[in-house]
């Protein structure tokens, strides 16, 4: 008997018990629909959180200045999330013409170079009101010293208004954009806030009056990422120096961040820019620009999560065990119900091997239909999981190949020991049997 002959007898054998078919592929197919939207949960999950990142920076350039470590001393390593700490040394920071000029320079590998994520000063902004009689609405929150490549860099949609632009960065125009939250908050609407003035003021009595210019959106992130929590105006960098004492603010910089540009080689961008970078400061014996990314913790990141994702696809997987013992028991019951048959077919010259092919087979199919069937219920199950989540991703082609590898690996498992029972039954005590 060939692989074919026995493929037709386990199907006609599935088609005469329907009922019983059903139930034992139930469990195969709970199994690998189970595996499959797992998976698929996981890969959604993993690119959502990926691009969340991406809005808030993680995907971006580090560049700080840093004091070269003496000789026989080890570099001190540094948050780059943190800051690149005090330079003592103004001429030894990074300016304004020296970022224009890296910019150029590296072209199409950045989409922009990004001054300020970093700094920001608390306060109090206050509405200006033409009216006397009118309350003052006023809030707390950060005003943060940037440019206009900030505003593009973070994705920001830009609601009422324009942006930050090279004049307001040339002129130190007094100008502010602000969030969607405290236009609405100080003056009702974001086309209301829209030329009006503000006043923000430190707790040192420090004070700026800011011209609205526009009114930005941050984008949306998933809960896992989330966004700044404190409201955050924006001015033209300048601006700083009215707002410290530190020598060179507004004028120079310890840290900036770089967005690279899209579909490019991290690691030689990375690399060009610390060349760039490199050229300014060869000649400075006490300080050095070091270019960093968070490429090892993003790997780290996606490493936990393939791993959450091959635990719960285990733990799924552990109904496709009880789906097998479910085909084992199944085929134990069919070699009793053809004992008959068995011993007719061996009278009539079928070899054990034969038998065993059979009942092997039959297993086979039952797990490779139900294996199928769950394939495209997990699929199913686990895109609209998926869309759910604003991610959608298709499963992963790993774990179909290897869900179906198991399925038919169980079928053989299973249904080897049913099978070795049949080949081994005697044909006259199978004849006789009732």
């Amino acid at each position: 008997m060939n692989f074919a002959e026995s493929t037709k007898m386990a199907l006609s054998s599935l088609r005469t018990n329907k009922m019983r078919s059903a139930l034992t592929l139930l469990g195969v197919i709970i199994g690998i629909a189970a595996v499959i939207a797992i998976v698929t949960l996981g890969s959604s999950l993993q690119a959502s959180v990926q691009k969340d990142l991406d809005k808030v920076g993680a995907n971006n350039f580090s560049v700080q200045v840093k004091e070269r470590p003496e000789e026989g001393e080890e570099d001190k390593a540094e948050d780059p999330f943190m800051g690149g700490g005090t330079i003592e040394d103004p001429d030894s920071l990074l300016t304004p013409d020296m970022l224009d000029a890296v910019k150029t320079a590296m072209g199409s590998q950045i989409e922009g170079i990004i001054i300020g994520e970093y700094n920001s000063y608390p306060g109090e902004m206050t509405a200006e009101n033409d009216s006397a009689t009118a309350q003052e609405k006023s809030t707390n929150l950060l005003l943060r010293p940037t440019n206009p490549d900030y505003v593009s860099a973070s994705q920001y949609s830009i609601q009422a208004g324009r942006s930050l632009n090279a004049d307001d960065i040339d002129s130190a125009r007094p100008s502010t954009m602000l969030s969607v939250e405290t236009a609405t908050e100080l003056f009702g609407s974001p086309d209301a806030a829209v030329g009006q003035y503000v006043d923000f003021q430190l707790d040192d009595g420090t004070s700026l009056n800011l011209g609205v210019i526009g009114v930005y959106e941050e984008p949306e992130t998933g809960p896992l990422v989330g966004g700044g929590s404190a409201q955050t105006a924006l001015v033209p960098y300048p601006l700083e120096a009215e707002l410290t004492t530190s020598t060179g603010a507004g004028e120079g910089f310890s840290q900036v961040s770089v967005r690279g540009g899209a579909d490019t080689d991290k690691a030689a961008v990375a690399s060009n820019l610390q060349r760039a970078f490199d050229s300014y400061y060869a000649t400075n014996p006490d300080y050095k620009v070091e270019v960093s990314d968070f490429s090892e913790d993003l790997a780290s990141l996606n490493q936990i999560f393939t791993t959450m994702s091959l635990v719960l696809a285990a733990i799924g997987g552990i109904s496709l065990l009880v789906g097998g013992i479910g085909v084992m028991n199944i085929m134990l019951i069919t070699v009793t119900e053809r004992t008959r048959e068995i011993g007719i077919r061996k009278a009539l010259g079928a070899r054990r091997r034969d038998i065993r092919m059979q009942f092997i087979t039959e297993a086979v199919v039952v797990c490779l239909i139900g294996g199928l069937i769950g394939i495209a219920i997990g699929t199913a199950a686990g895109m609209a999981g998926a869309a759910a989540i604003g991610a959608l991703v298709f499963p992963p082609l790993w774990a179909v190949i290897m869900s179906m590898l198991f399925s038919l690996s169980i079928g053989l498992f299973f249904g080897y020991y049913p099978a070795g029972k049949a080949a081994k039954l005697d044909p006259i005590e199978a004849l006789r049997y009732e």
